[in-house]
Formats: C-alpha cells, structure tokens, sequence
C-alpha cells in the first residue's frame, strides 16, 4: 500500500476528477472527489454554500482538507480553490505528493460547460482571471507540475510514474 496520497491540484476543468479516477482504478486505491466529500460532509451544495459566502465553503474546505490530512494511501481529487489557503496546503502535504493537473485554458474552455460552475456564471473568461490568479499557488503547492495537454492515459501514466507505482 501507498504510504502517501495523491493528491490532484488545479483549475476546473483541468482534468482532475477524471484523471484521479483512473489513478484509482489503476493502483485500486480508494478515492476521495473533494467536492462530493464537502457536500456528503455538510449536507448541502457547493452552490449553496457560496450562495452563504465563498468564505463559508472555503472554511468547510478546510476542515475536509484536515479530515484527509489523517489519511494515507488515497488518491485525492481537489476543489480549483483549495491552494487559495496555505493552511489546506500545509495539511495535504502532510500525508499526500500534490501534482498539478496544468492544463492550457484553450482546452478547458472547449470541454468545460461553464453554467454548471458556480465560479464561471460570467462566462469562460473568467478561466483566464482563475488562472491568472492561481497558477503561481498552484506551482508554489506542488511537488510535480503535470502539463496536461496529451492523453489521459498519458498524463495517468506519467503520475503513476513519478510516484513509482505500478
């Protein structure tokens, strides 16, 4: 068993969710989405906690961030905003390798159906401001920036790879 977890980080839409699943299935490791965790945990939609405050969910981010913290051996899928805390960081290293899942705004604008997203209700533009205002969090947090531009297969493989497992 992984004595770690693998913990994905990025924008929406960067593929994490389904490039964590594929991890999983790979390694058969349990798996955590942290948006189903936030949701199961608190009884109530993403989008209804913001429709609170971003703080509101952002304080319930946080203390599943030290519910996973207590883990070892699972592969971890994040929230786009969990890296806006240096505390959730700090937690999810203590037990996880965080990879960076980049991929290029072009490709999520193209796959990512924006109306769903509470953060995107202004349009895909808004990927760009995210971005802008992220991807230095994103690369100061992790331990393997992924550019994820190629295959599924491919960037699953490439992450398996770095953490030595087959």
């Amino acid at each position: 068993m992984l004595d770690k977890n693998i913990i994905l980080v990025g924008i929406m839409g960067s593929g994490k969710t389904t490039v964590s699943k594929l991890i999983a299935q790979k390694l058969h490791l349990p798996l955590i989405d942290m948006d189903d965790y936030i949701v199961d945990k608190f009884q109530m939609t993403i989008d209804e906690m913001f429709n609170i405050s971003e703080d509101y969910f952002r304080d319930n981010e946080t203390e599943c961030c030290k519910d996973i913290a207590k883990l070892k051996g699972h592969v971890i899928s994040t929230g786009g905003g969990v890296i806006k805390r240096k505390e959730n960081v700090s937690l999810l290293k203590e037990n996880g390798i965080i990879f960076y899942l980049d991929r290029p705004i072009p490709l999520i604008v193209d796959d990512v159906e924006t109306s769903t997203r509470p953060l995107l209700k202004e349009g895909a533009d808004k990927l760009y401001h995210l971005d802008a205002e992220r991807r230095q969090l994103y690369i100061d947090a992790c331990d393997y920036h992924i550019i994820n531009d190629s295959s599924l297969e491919e960037v699953t493989n490439t992450i398996i790879n770095k953490i030595g497992a087959r």
